[in-house]
């Protein structure tokens, strides 16, 4: 039995796909017989009882009592310095998990920041990925470490929810499932439906919450475009949205994703996805839907309309079955076995 330490900025009751991902990792670990200690900066306690040690910490010196007992570490969300910096201190193997594909390297930051993230990052006994598109990157940044690339998967408490709803009657035809904020591409898709006003009649839903809701309300009023806000959703309630809706959007600008888990989830309720083309989205969708060149209206207008004419729609929702196959539990454990091989933890 190994000794293993998750640590992750945020966690339930936060509701974000990170969290979810978080949370199905250390059952995981734990099913397997690990010692799972799960160290998070999320204060507020959850009500729910689980099978592996959840300590709420900011505190440093804490971090560094738990990483100074284990065998292995692994940090969802990438690079932390207080938990990086501490596991190479005392010689411990650690593994950054990335679920953007910016890696370690943000725009535009060449500071002292930048070059601690780039040193712990070579000292890393191996690095996760959530998308091939990103160990590529990986790769050309770290030639000859060790990197793996595991997508995220549907937990199970998503697959039974998915397998017990029913089928409902289409209420929508674009859902976007998210945060409401600029870099997601919100007001593209605005602009975009302003110029298929004429051409096409859909029903447009927004599910999620942010600062810039009410900048998007005023943007679909100046351009009569119609659109439901249907606020933070609980799992249940998304299922049922993702089978209301005909096509789920992403049309994330500055944003850059990983590989969101909202695409997994519409993929999983046979919903095709029209996304921007980062490449970890453009990996994920598959047939089952299109690109758009990211940042411009015109062509997500352009796909928005190839969809929903010639048949496309239907095909692309045969093809979701196929898809999310990859996003399986199964796919995922067996992935996870790997970074453990990988990191000596297994014969």
């Amino acid at each position: 039995m190994s000794r293993i330490v998750v640590y992750t900025r945020t966690f339930f009751p936060v509701m974000g796909g990170l969290e979810r991902n978080t949370f199905t990792l250390c059952r995981l670990l734990n099913e397997w017989g690990h010692a799972v200690t799960l160290v998070t900066e999320t204060m507020e306690e959850d009500n729910r009882d689980f099978s592996f040690r959840v300590i709420r910490t900011s505190s440093q010196a804490q971090i560094m009592r738990e990483v100074l007992r284990a065998d292995l570490v692994l940090m969802n969300g990438g690079i932390s310095v207080k938990v990086c910096l501490p596991a190479l201190l005392f010689g411990k193997r650690y593994a950054p998990i990335y679920q953007s594909s910016d890696l370690f390297v943000r725009e535009n930051d060449r500071g002292l920041g930048a070059r601690v993230r780039s040193f712990l990052a070579t000292w890393a006994t191996l690095h996760v990925t959530v998308s091939r598109f990103a160990k590529g990157r990986l790769e050309k940044l770290l030639p000859g470490k060790k990197c793996l690339a595991v997508p995220n998967p549907i937990d199970a408490e998503l697959v039974h929810l998915v397998e017990a709803s029913a089928p409902a009657e289409k209420e929508f035809d674009l859902l976007f499932a998210g945060r409401l904020i600029d870099g997601k591409g919100i007001f593209h898709l605005i602009e975009a439906l302003e110029m298929l006003r004429d051409r096409l009649t859909l029903r447009v839903a927004f599910a999620g919450e942010g600062e810039h809701q009410a900048q998007l309300v005023e943007a679909a009023a100046k351009r009569q475009i119609s659109i439901e806000l249907l606020g933070r959703l609980d799992r249940e309630s998304l299922i049922q949205a993702y089978r209301k809706a005909r096509v789920l959007v992403v049309p994330s600008s500055t944003h850059t994703e990983g590989n969101p888990l909202v695409i997994a989830e519409a993929l999983t309720c046979g919903l095709p996805v029209i996304a921007s083309d980062q490449g970890a989205m453009v990996e994920a969708i598959g047939d089952a839907g299109c690109c758009f060149k990211r940042y411009d209206a015109a062509d997500l207008a352009r796909q928005i309309e190839w969809m929903f004419s010639g048949g496309h729609l239907a095909e692309c929702t045969r093809l979701t079955a196929a898809r999310r196959v990859e996003f399986s539990l199964d796919a995922y454990a067996q992935g996870i076995r790997g970074v453990l091989a990988a990191a000596g933890l297994l014969a």
